[in-house]
């Protein structure tokens, strides 16, 4: 995978659960939103003090052909790549996703 690269035209903080939501009809061929909920410990050390406690943080967008996965880290929202589903050499997503739920959408892989 290569090195995270900013996503410029996202916002400069958490997304709320319905603009993480916004992203099934934002991005081409979505399906799905998956959301990781973080414990208190991993939140406190990511989101500042006036975020509101629901505040999105990991995104898996799937869509039709792959898995796009987002991070907010240090004030900005990083894309971490792209996964595709056809990839047989690539690792299985479902390890991954055992720790996000789906926000939006109906997943094909759930």
């Amino acid at each position: 995978m290569d090195e995270p690269e900013p996503v410029d035209d996202w916002p400069h903080r958490p997304f709320s659960p319905a603009e993480a939501s916004a992203l099934l009809d934002d991005i081409d061929g979505a399906v799905a939103v998956w959301v990781m909920h973080h414990d208190n410990d991993v939140r406190s050390a990511v989101v500042l003090d006036d975020a509101p406690e629901d505040a999105v943080i990991d995104i898996v967008v799937e869509t039709d052909a792959a898995f796009e996965m987002y991070s907010y880290t240090s004030g900005v929202w990083m894309d971490y790549g792209t996964q595709r589903k056809d990839d047989s050499d690539a690792p299985s997503m479902a390890g991954t996703l055992d720790s996000y739920d789906v926000l939006a959408g109906e997943s094909e892989t759930a």
